[in-house]
């Protein structure tokens, strides 16, 4: 089965901190990619060196600066969106959600030990609930996260682990032909870094029931 994320971004590994590229996905692409694609479009690192810049705990990810390359988190520059105590109000009704799944862990490569956190983006009045997996530092005073890839609507994310340089997500989904609200597999998908790309390297799907 084709994964399925509503909009999604690679991990760039930087040497320093750096804005974030113009270039993401509209909402209204709908890509499709084999389990062992790179993710596509770049989302800078909130990391100068893996040795120099600590994870941040999942406490400090309640009170971090999210930042990222698609819809909604780009209309928030390289500053990001403050969060507060795991919450985020904007003006046009968008609220921002910190969830609990969250763990720390060594990727290697260029980014050693980080923190995945989990957060979900919703607007008022709206159906639509998003998970996204986003990595967390802390540069400086204050924690920063930088979103990696966004799940479809209404698929939540049960849990992240980071074990032998791999991200494991486990996650509710649907077949494809599937009605939004219908949630029928617990999918584990399990992600590595590729040089500086972040990669779905395996998947597991089991029959799931409400």
């Amino acid at each position: 089965m084709a994964l399925r994320l509503r909009r999604t971004a690679l991990l760039v590994v930087a040497a320093a901190l750096t804005a974030l590229p113009a270039a993401c996905r509209s909402p209204s692409d709908t890509p499709a990619a084999s389990s062992a694609q790179a993710l596509p479009t770049a989302a800078a690192s909130p990391f100068r060196a893996a040795t120099s810049v600590p994870a941040a705990t999942c406490a400090e990810v309640k009170n971090a600066m999210v930042v990222g390359t698609m819809d909604p988190y780009r209309a928030y520059g390289d500053e990001g969106a403050p969060l507060t105590e795991g919450m985020f109000s904007g003006q046009d009704g968008l609220t921002l959600a910190v969830q609990e799944p969250c763990a720390t862990g060594d990727l290697g490569g260029g980014l050693g030990t980080t923190t995945a956190g989990t957060i979900m983006s919703s607007v008022v009045n709206t159906s639509g609930r998003y998970w996204a997996v986003m990595l967390c530092g802390k540069p400086v005073e204050r924690a920063r996260c930088v979103v990696q890839f966004e799940l479809d609507d209404r698929e939540p994310v049960e849990k992240v682990s980071i074990a032998d340089g791999k991200l494991t997500q486990v996650y509710l989904t649907r077949p494809s032909d599937a009605g939004t609200a219908t949630l029928s597999i617990r999918r584990t998908a399990v992600y590595a870094l590729d040089g500086d790309v972040l990669k779905e390297i395996s998947r597991t799907d089991e029959p799931y029931k409400p």
